[in-house]
């Protein structure tokens, strides 16, 4: 186990201290710090699987709260974070698929940086948004450093270390769009140091930030988001020796005729994954998933990094910390599927995790079962910051008592439909739906064109279909109802479609 690994953990293990610590601190804003990564699955941390390597994340579980049923508002980067930075659900942000973003004067509304920002706070984001739009403003962080999308104001990577990035960008060649082509899911041990991935390069300069760049004078909002787990599986060394390649289970694959047609059928790059998945070898099989999980400890160690460095600089005696992910990631299930692009458990689910002083002492420690979304996490930042939530969004507090009948997202990346789920801990519905429909601002079970509905008690990976049962033809419809109320009350108004 490397020296960094072995700090992160001991790291982890501080964080009960200093929540401690600040339990007596001035009754004062509290400093947030969100923690981000991207295409984590919910199973990947060691609280829910002692498998993975994960002691920053397990330690803020036990400093906190990790709800166990948070699901993301779309299955893909560029409409998960629009939606969770500004709290609205992607229909009503109109950035509905991994496509392009909003212009500054096409938002729907303020972000949580922006919010706080004119709240009194300090603002600085590191690392992923993911805009998707050329030369957008920083909207809202004040300090903003980024090796993704251009950002006016922000520093780039290609900028700042361009040698680095050219760097990492040679090893990466081969890993086709977004990193994830075969090439890209089988990785290797990085060549490159650690300081040349994005990654890498986003903690140096929030570590650098930490040391120099914080105003005592304001509280902080510090934002701190990874590329990783995503592929590529390009992992720095030491941490695949984290695991044992022969623990690792290959997933059991179901007929494709079970499983197939879907509300997702057609999507998810089908005809590169499952040709050479299928025919994969064992060896192949592990080194990728093997890899997928070295990526969330490296993850994981450059978090505790972080948290470390505040715990130094007394900035979590009080706090209000947050970790989550944009989605999930299939890791080849359900007929060889990878990445995201469906509203299957390990592609919806993520894990979603808040902790710090902010958190009642009797919570800490506990897991909660209560359906959670990724929309709440803006009224729970506010809430936390003594501010009340702007009208109209449809999240609740994660910190309050509130519940919600059932778990939603949407899905618009298949040809001629769009898809929404209903998820509760034991079912889910999904349901589909002619574009035409959607984009009208309210549906009706007339304009139902396929569902789907599954026992995730008796069916976890979700490869029965009971929509068409006629024992569940009650339970059908009774969810039906509730998802089709959901949709017209608070997911489709407005709706005008991705914006360009």
């Amino acid at each position: 186990m490397n020296k960094a690994y072995s700090a992160a953990a001991a790291v982890s293990l501080v964080l009960v201290a200093a929540a401690a610590q600040g339990a007596e601190a001035p009754a004062t804003r509290p400093n947030i710090i969100f923690l981000m990564d991207d295409q984590h699955r919910c199973d990947a941390l060691g609280r829910i699987d002692p498998g993975i390597k994960t002691p920053t994340l397990d330690g803020l579980t036990a400093d906190g709260v990790l709800f166990t049923q948070a699901v993301c508002q779309a299955p893909m980067c560029v409409p998960s974070r629009y939606s969770l930075m500004t709290g609205l659900y992607p229909h009503r942000v109109g950035v509905l698929s991994n496509g392009m973003g909003l212009r500054d004067a096409q938002m729907p509304g303020p972000t949580i940086a922006e919010v706080l920002r004119q709240a009194g706070y300090q603002t600085a984001g590191f690392g992923k948004t993911h805009w998707s739009v050329q030369g957008s403003s920083t909207r809202g962080f004040e300090v903003r450093y980024t090796s993704t999308d251009p950002e006016r104001g922000a520093i780039q990577m290609s900028q700042d270390d361009p040698a680095g990035l050219a760097r990492y960008n040679a090893e990466t060649k081969d890993y086709g769009g977004g990193e994830e082509n075969i090439a890209g899911y089988l990785g290797r041990t990085s060549a490159v140091p650690e300081a040349d991935h994005r990654d890498g390069w986003a903690l140096q300069r929030c570590l650098d930030f930490l040391d120099k760049g914080v105003d005592a004078k304001r509280p902080l909002f510090l934002y701190l988001s990874f590329l990783k787990p995503h592929a590529a599986h390009n992992v720095p060394p030491g941490f695949e020796q984290l695991y044992d390649p022969n623990s690792i289970h290959i997933p059991e694959q179901p007929a494709l005729e079970q499983v197939e047609p879907c509300h997702a059928t057609g999507t998810n790059r089908e005809k590169m994954y499952r040709p050479f998945w299928s025919t994969a070898t064992p060896d192949q099989w592990r080194q990728m998933m093997l890899r997928y999980r070295a990526n969330c400890s490296w993850t994981d160690d450059m978090f505790g990094r972080a948290l470390g460095k505040m715990r130094a600089k007394g900035l979590l005696h009080n706090c209000l910390i947050i970790y989550t992910s944009d989605h999930g990631e299939m890791l080849g299930e359900r007929y060889y599927r990878f990445n995201k692009y469906c509203l299957f458990e390990h592609s919806v689910r993520v894990p979603l995790i808040v902790a710090g002083t902010a958190v009642p002492a009797q919570r800490k420690g506990k897991l909660d079962i209560r359906p959670a979304e990724l929309v709440d996490i803006f009224p729970t930042i506010l809430s936390a910051a003594g501010l009340a939530p702007p009208e109209g969004k449809p999240g609740i507090s994660l910190l309050g008592a509130g519940a919600r009948k059932a778990g939603f997202c949407e899905f618009n990346d298949a040809p001629g439909k769009v898809s929404f789920m209903w998820r509760t801990a034991e079912r889910k519905l999904i349901l589909s739906f002619p574009k035409t429909s959607a984009a009208a601002g309210r549906v009706a079970a007339a304009d139902i064109m396929a569902g789907e509905l599954y026992d995730l008690q008796a069916d976890a990976r979700e490869w029965n279909n009971l929509y068409s049962k006629p024992e569940f033809q009650a339970e059908r419809e009774r969810l039906s109802t509730e998802l089709i109320a959901h949709l017209n009350a608070a997911a489709l108004p407005e709706v005008k479609g991705t914006r360009p």
